[in-house]
């Protein structure tokens, strides 16, 4: 028969066990509350390492993933305007967001291009099989929301409320007033404004800051900023100015403009 001093100096232990008839021995070795505390701040200072380098891991893909969405959607525009000798399309109702973009089913909600958008005629075949509807997708998109509950899209994203996460430059997309009604589209050759630095569409934050409208839609972790897609075709993550304030890009496409050599499109 072992004494008390078999045990001495030794954290191990044998429990027996009765379950159903027989007889089950365990031997563990238990952490003392040293050895725990200890483990416990270890996996914390991990996490506080490698938490904040995943958080802009994911942002950093989702603005990528976002600006990618938009030169396919420029795709689509350069084909639309070929095909149409240099005029935008016109939309009636909100062409800042039916320009192009989805539906969603009223059974089970599922996505689908709504072809009554003009510009989704022109998205090409490749673009659709590889990358699916969601082009229109922001995958940073949290919606546009306001000091007031309620405002802008709640609690739903701007992709779910609209179709696309995207807006246009309205402007592009509807009747010129001051020209004859058989040639009221606005067309690319009359765009005085260089290419380079005219915003065809983009993250709708671009909108909620130049139009002051006090709404916020700041997708990627920086305040008043976002992707946006120029006339030329080129993709840029650019910080927004309101209107009347002098910034690095345009809005108006018609502004008179001295341009100078860097200004100059290819």
């Amino acid at each position: 028969m072992a004494n008390s001093s078999d045990f001495s100096g030794s954290a191990k232990a044998v429990v027996s066990v009765y379950s159903g008839g027989m007889k089950r021995i365990y031997c563990g070795h238990g952490l003392t509350l040293l050895e725990l505390l200890i483990a416990l701040a270890v996996v914390s200072a991990l996490l506080a390492i490698l938490l904040p380098t995943l958080s802009t891991a994911r942002i950093a893909s989702y603005r990528d993933d976002c600006a990618n969405n938009q030169r396919l959607i420029g795709e689509a525009w350069q084909i639309c305007l070929d095909v149409n000798n240099g005029l935008f399309p016109t939309v009636a109702v909100e062409p800042g967001w039916f320009y192009g973009g989805l539906r969603f089913s009223s059974i089970d909600g599922s996505p689908f291009l709504d072809f009554d958008r003009p510009l989704n005629r022109y998205i090409p075949q490749s673009s659709l099989i590889r990358h699916g509807e969601e082009i229109f997708k922001c995958p940073g998109d949290t919606g546009i929301h306001g000091e007031v509950a309620g405002v802008g899209t709640g609690s739903i994203s701007a992709f779910r409320a609209f179709g696309t996460s995207y807006r246009a430059n309205a402007i592009l997309l509807r009747l010129n007033p001051d020209l004859a009604e058989s040639a009221s589209r606005i067309s690319i050759s009359t765009i005085t404004t260089p290419h380079s630095k005219f915003v065809l569409m983009g993250d709708t934050v671009w909108y909620e800051v130049h139009e002051r409208t006090g709404r916020q839609a700041d997708w990627h972790a920086v305040a008043n900023a976002g992707n946006i897609l120029f006339l030329d075709g080129s993709v840029r993550f650019e910080t927004i100015v309101p209107k009347d304030t002098t910034g690095s890009i345009e809005f108006d496409p018609f502004k008179a403009y001295t341009s100078t050599s860097t200004d100059k499109d290819d």
